[in-house]
């Protein structure tokens, strides 16, 4: 078979860059049958992905994800290319592309927080319209939880049949993990410290995880510092407003965007990972921070119960206070800190890009011959 991933989000730092990074190399690690076309959208980008295996071949195309040309002469760039089936690693499918295709939901969260960056009508009207029609006339979807598989059967009545839950890895790059001493150094932090890595949107809930630091350092006395590693999204500048007029600001640690051997360093220093989120459609990062060895405190909510597992301890998400009381208790003693350790090792070992790269495989071969 000739199979066409969609690789125009590699190298964007955010998650489905990601999920598409490491399902490319592992697939190329495990499959020396099929053929195998990936489809850049800037030479430069697909020049970072070095793959050995000679059936994997790169391809630039001039449609960007997310424009009208991505809707229209990417029809024509894939009908050229001649291809059995096409991955797409998120909604965002030609919605007249005639050919197989498999596509990949990470989540529907934009039907629960819009956001600003498309705040239009017309916007918000193409993005319902595009998934809708992705879910349809997909030959098979991939979900990353069954939290996600449940929102999709919920909100678009599709076939159970066509859903197949397949979860996401935890292969951060742990083996290169930069001297931990010098990254702290560099981002001056200076501190024991809680970690938090994520953009900053407003379903990631950052305000109140930030006045429950305000209350961690008051309340409860703790000197420690927060350390906040992701994108700051410039289309919500309300959550940099609230999380910077907290009374104990000057003890956050704002790093923006955080290269991964930086990143790795990061997670094996926190004392504790806090993941706040009103919703998510798997939590990768929760498992990057057990796989690390890092004692995880989670929004009690239905997706992170099913991927952290017993490997985290969790708080209500909506309750400021109940989230500093976790965070108190946790910090202050060893042995739950060791225990919560142990426990997310053992967790997070259940997740692999290369299972994930398997049950992907699997989806391709049984759609070849469908009609």
């Amino acid at each position: 078979m000739r199979i066409g991933i969609d690789c125009r989000m590699a190298g964007t730092g955010e998650g489905i860059g990601r999920y598409v990074e490491e399902l490319i190399k592992h697939l190329s690690e495990i499959d020396n049958e099929n053929i195998y076309v990936l489809l850049f959208s800037e030479s430069m980008l697909a020049s970072k992905f070095q793959i050995s295996n000679d059936k994997f071949q790169k391809i630039i195309v001039k449609s960007k994800y997310y424009s009208l040309s991505e809707q229209t002469y990417f029809i024509w760039e894939l009908f050229k290319l001649k291809l059995d089936i096409v991955h797409f690693p998120s909604f965002n499918v030609p919605i007249l592309y005639p050919g197989k295709f498999v596509v990949t939901i990470h989540d529907i969260i934009h039907h629960r927080f819009p956001g600003r960056k498309k705040s239009r009508f017309v916007h918000r009207l193409a993005y319902r319209l595009v998934i809708w029609a992705a879910i349809k006339r997909a030959k098979r979807i991939i979900a990353v939880s069954e939290a996600t598989k449940r929102d999709i059967l919920k909100v678009f009545h599709v076939g159970l049949e066509k859903i197949t839950v397949i979860y996401e890895g935890a292969g951060l790059k742990l083996a290169s993990i930069n001297d931990t001493d010098a990254v702290l150094k560099r981002y001056n932090i200076q501190k024991p410290f809680l970690l938090f890595v994520g953009v900053w949107r407003q379903y990631k809930n950052l305000p109140r995880l930030a006045a429950a630091f305000d209350l961690v350092r008051d309340k409860y006395s703790l000197d420690c510092e927060l350390v906040l590693a992701g994108k700051i999204d410039d289309f919500y500048p309300e959550i940099k407003n609230e999380i910077l007029s907290i009374k104990n600001a000057d003890y956050i640690r704002a790093l923006g965007y955080v290269p991964e051997p930086d990143l790795a360093a990061l997670y094996r220093a926190a004392r504790i990972f806090v993941i706040p989120s009103l919703t998510e459609g798997f939590g990768l990062v929760g498992i990057e921070a057990q796989s690390s060895g890092t004692a995880v405190l989670a929004s009690d909510i239905a997706v992170l119960r099913e991927v952290l597992g017993s490997g985290a301890l969790y708080f209500n998400p909506r309750n400021v206070e109940d989230m500093a009381e976790k965070i108190s208790t946790l910090w202050q003693n060893e042995a739950s800190l060791e225990d919560s350790r142990r426990a997310g090792r053992d967790n997070a070992a259940r997740f692999t890009w290369t299972k994930t790269a398997e049950g992907t495989k699997m989806i391709y071969n049984s759609i070849a011959w469908d009609f």
